[in-house]
């Protein structure tokens, strides 16, 4: 069967990415933490909005390819390594999941009957494409990694490729009641060659097939991993299968972990509150709030996004809290992560809403669920410790919501202990002390309909304060110039970060429709060398008033998304002509500040004094003609380049007046008796252009002669007193 990847409206596993990303697209369609995908308003049932997605009914059935997985794994033996991984997560007594072998898939998948064009056009057995839902989940067995050389392109499949592609896949189909219709799992038989193998292999189908049952990554006892603090073995016990990321020194994995997919708590946990037992189990319970900025008083402000919340059980024996049992929750997994903005846009490169997925209730910006608390020696009550911790930016990139970029918390939070009954919940709001406040803004309003005026010093700190907030600033510019804005985000501190805000930079004409894709813009954050600063460098084709704006990547908005902007523009040069010996001129612009410098063509002009609007500088000689001027800001790159603003003496537009020049006749060789006087005029017929260098020709002898500068009562003008020819009477010449 042939499909091509424009012809499959919701089948994203070849939609939102060619089959040759397939292991990328599995980290990028997951845009909630907790659950790996929470309908948004774009596509799934209106009722449905932010609630997680999951298998119908909590049943799963798989179906298995008739081919071999390896030499030492024949057909049944494979059949059983899976059956075996899909039982590390149906153990659970706590969650309502039920997962069979339902059977074969038609063939036995290899390299023959799958490919990738160039195009994008997969073909592939039919009872493996996303449109196959009457195999719901398909397993293939990749004997020789032709499958997986086809699919994740050549190479991919090699034994030395093991640590990343022994197993891949998830889901690629969804229907619009947010339920799963599809997914496919690819078992690289060139990674289970030797009994040594194994545990890898089935290691990494356990976590592959948490990602098919809808679980997304969790951050719990990441000190296994870091070794700060040194881990315990209730620590090991505590470290969750589904973990974003292993350290590539993890070969074989035992290194690392001595029982690798077994589940923790925390996986338990987090299946629990996917599917729900009910009624709920009575031997957990749940802990549920909202994480909040606080305002200057102390009290409850905008929720916070992206903070990991963790619950860990006081064993009463010790009065310590467990490395053991817990379980953790990222506050806003049901909200967006992302959901663009009006600069680079609400789609992604291919077409797709970013509102999709996640749920756009601002009531649910900071919730987080620590559902399935486990109470592990069976008595009625728990005690449980509350704390909050950042999402690491390594080894937790890829946790939702905020993922791939973690946004640092703001504020602090010391620990609570929380006490809990059996099959009970309880709910405990967390409000983070010290929080950031937002920065008093530019203007009045900073909004598209009434933008803030960018005033000459061109520089400010403000803030992206508030879900989705963009601030719109106006400015006006000639024809014929450069622009750079420049803008870093800041942390609490005032210091550059790359874990706050992820500004973007867009410009537009000013009238134009809200909406307008902007002509130019900044297609990412971050995208200039100067760590934490995103540059927009724009040319100005015509002379207008413009809007500048200002946003989050991800379309967020939060107190603590503080900014630096700076707009370097120059704007004209005064005076607009020198001589040809240069002279001293005065540049007017925005954005001026010491430690700027100015070349004029290719040589540099000395900068004599500086503010906010206008430099003076002493510009060297040049020849006749136009120059352009470079501003430059060497720290941060930012440029403002005038194109031919600068005329050096004579131009071409520029006119000779004769003003003396009438001789008798005069012999060969002497000096008339007149000299001949003419004046350089600029093109309006009246400035006399002082400095220009002209010349005499003979139009005869094709002689030149210089003429030298000389002053009247009526401005420079230019005069020669020349010799006699055999061809003139030393009268007019040009």
């Amino acid at each position: 069967m042939r499909q091509n990847v424009k012809d499959m409206a919701r089948s994203f596993f070849f939609r939102l990415a060619t089959a040759l990303a397939i292991v990328v697209l599995f980290a990028v369609l997951a845009h909630a933490g907790g659950p790996a995908y929470v309908a948004g308003s774009s596509y799934f049932n209106p009722s449905t909005i932010g609630q997680p997605l999951t298998w119908s009914l909590g049943q799963v059935n798989y179906y298995t390819d008739q081919g071999d997985l390896s030499p030492i794994l024949p057909n049944n033996s494979a059949n059983v390594l899976v059956a075996d991984a899909f039982a590390q997560w149906t153990s659970s007594a706590t969650a309502a999941l039920t997962v069979a072998g339902a059977g074969q898939l038609a063939e036995d998948v290899n390299g023959s009957n799958i490919a990738v064009d160039s195009a994008g056009t997969v073909t592939a057995p039919a009872d493996i494409t996303p449109s196959a839902t009457q195999t719901p989940v398909g397993i293939v067995y990749d004997f020789d990694g032709t499958v997986t050389d086809a699919l994740l392109g050549a190479g991919a499949g090699a034994t030395s490729q093991c640590f990343w592609n022994a197993v891949y896949g998830g889901v690629d189909n969804f229907a619009v009641t947010a339920n799963f219709l599809h997914a496919l799992v690819v078992i690289n038989g060139q990674c289970a060659l030797l009994s040594s193998q194994l545990t890898d292999v089935e290691y990494r189908l356990v976590r592959v097939l948490g990602g098919v049952l809808g679980l997304g990554w969790s951050q719990m006892n990441l000190n296994v991993i870091t070794l700060n603090p040194a881990p315990t073995p209730a620590d090991y016990a505590g470290f969750p299968v589904m973990h974003y990321l292993d350290p590539v020194s993890c070969i074989p994995i035992t290194v690392c972990y001595a029982n690798p997919y077994q589940l923790a708590p925390d996986d338990v946990a987090a299946l629990a509150r996917l599917y729900p037992a009910s009624p709920p189990a009575a031997t957990s319970a749940r802990i549920y709030g909202s994480v909040y900025f606080v305002n200057a008083l102390g009290s409850v402000a905008q929720p916070m996004q992206g903070v990991n919340v963790v619950a860990r059980w006081i064993d009463p024996s010790t009065g310590q809290p467990s490395g053991q049992y817990g379980a953790s929750s990222v506050s806003g997994f049901l909200f967006t992560g992302n959901a663009g903005n009006p600069i680079t846009g609400l789609a992604d490169p291919l077409g797709n809403l970013y509102s999709e997925f996640g749920s756009s209730d601002q009531t649910l910006e900071g919730f987080f669920d620590l559902g399935g608390l486990p109470i592990p020696n069976g008595t009625s009550t728990a005690q449980y410790q509350l704390t909050i911790a950042a999402l690491d930016p390594l080894w937790s990139a890829g946790v939702c919501p905020y993922d791939p970029s973690q946004v640092a918390p703001s504020g602090t939070f010391g620990t609570i202990v929380v006490t809990v009954a059996a099959g009970g919940d309880v709910e405990q709001d967390i409000l983070m002390s010290g929080s950031a406040q937002p920065v008093p803004p530019l203007a009045a309003t900073e909004t598209w309909s009434a933008p803030a005026p960018v005033l000459s010093p061109g520089d400010w700190v403000g803030s992206l304060s508030g879900y989705g907030d963009v601030g719109y600033f106006t400015i006006t510019a000639q024809a014929n110039r450069t622009m750079s804005i420049a803008v870093t985000a800041l942390d609490e501190t005032g210091a550059p970060s790359e874990s706050k805000v992820a500004p973007v930079v867009g410009i537009w004409t000013l009238g134009d429709p809200p909406g307008t894709v902007p002509p130019a813009l900044t297609t990412v954050p971050f995208n200039s060398d100067t760590f934490g600063m995103s540059r927009l460098d724009t040319q100005i084709v015509t002379s207008n008033s413009f809007i500048i704006g200002i946003a989050d990547v991800r379309g967020d908005g939060r107190p603590d998304y503080h900014y630096h902007a700076h707009v370097l523009y120059g704007d004209s040069v005064d005076p607009p002509r020198v001589p040809v010996m240069g002279g001293p001129v005065v540049l007017q612009g925005t954005g001026f500040a010491p430690g700027l410098t100015v070349a004029v063509g290719a040589a540099s002009a000395p900068l004599l004094a500086t503010d906010a609007s206008q430099m003076l500088a002493a510009v060297p000689g040049q020849s006749d003609g136009l120059q352009t001027i470079t501003i430059t800001d060497p720290v941060s790159g930012a440029f403002s380049i005038m194109t031919d603003v600068l005329t050096f003496g004579a131009a071409s537009s520029d006119s000779l007046v004769l003003l003396l020049g009438v001789n008798p006749p005069t012999p060969v060789g002497t000096q008339a008796t007149n000299p001949v006087t003419v004046r350089v005029m600029a093109s309006d017929g009246i400035t006399p252009v002082n400095g220009a260098l002209t010349r005499l020709n003979d139009s005869s002898s094709r002689k030149r002669a210089r003429f030298a500068a000389a002053e009247s009562a009526a401005g420079r003008h230019i005069r020669k007193v020349p010799k006699a020819s055999s061809r003139t009477s030393a009268a007019s010449k040009s």
